[in-house]
């Protein structure tokens, strides 16, 4: 088994274990709905897809910075670099298991979301969770990296919202609104927005390996 693999397996057995980062992301997504349901009266604001994204944006910072606070709290991340394990290997370990966890509190998002907003996708909703889950991959990538840097300090959650979301609006959740936005519309654009997601995801992660490699 590669080390990557043991680092995938290690953060799910943790976070199963309690279910503690999840449950409450899951939560505070319900609420975050919950209020926008009941509290914004435009038709057209409740028909855009935004309002999913900005719930899985949100709650999954959430999610990730409470993953790297269990760790850094526990001093698991100092115990892996004295490990036989190179520092990219070590990102794309913890990314990818935060990645995991991410596609299940997206899927339970747009559960909720369908629930209480209708399913504007329409017979593209498979469509549409596809782009869910290929839009939370840069989510995790920005947010791993984000939150191992900011989990050591004082308000953490703080630091990695101001570095990742700025980022993460214009590129990937741009991409992906308007992404699900044209199965919403039928707009021609879907094509180009799709590969301008596929595109952000791919430097996000590579990026994010290249700079875990190259720091102490």
């Amino acid at each position: 088994m590669s080390p990557i693999q043991v680092l995938i397996r290690k953060e799910l057995k943790v976070e199963f274990r309690s279910l503690q980062g999840l449950v409450a992301s899951a939560m505070l997504s319900f609420m975050i709905l919950m209020s926008l349901r009941f509290s914004v009266v435009d038709s057209i604001i409740l028909q855009n897809s935004g309002i999913l994204w900005a719930s899985i944006l949100l709650t999954g910072l959430g999610l990730v910075t409470h993953i790297s606070t269990r760790e850094s709290e526990r001093g698991t991340v100092d115990l892996l670099k004295l490990a036989p394990i190179t520092r990219y290997q070590l990102f794309l370990g913890r990314m990818v298991g935060s990645l995991v966890l991410l596609w299940i509190l997206s899927t339970i998002t747009l559960v909720i979301y369908v629930i209480l907003f209708g399913n504007p996708f329409a017979e593209n909703l498979l469509l549409a969770y596809l782009i869910v889950l290929i839009g939370c991959t840069g989510l995790s990538a920005v947010g791993t990296l984000a939150a191992s840097s900011a989990t050591p300090l004082h308000g953490g959650w703080m630091i990695t919202s101001l570095f990742a979301i700025p980022i993460l609006l214009f590129t990937v959740i741009e991409a992906a609104i308007r992404s699900t936005d044209s199965l919403i519309t039928g707009s021609s654009d879907f094509e180009l927005a799709f590969m301008l997601l596929i595109m952000y995801n791919v430097a996000f992660v590579t990026g994010g390996a290249w700079l875990s490699e190259i720091s102490d």
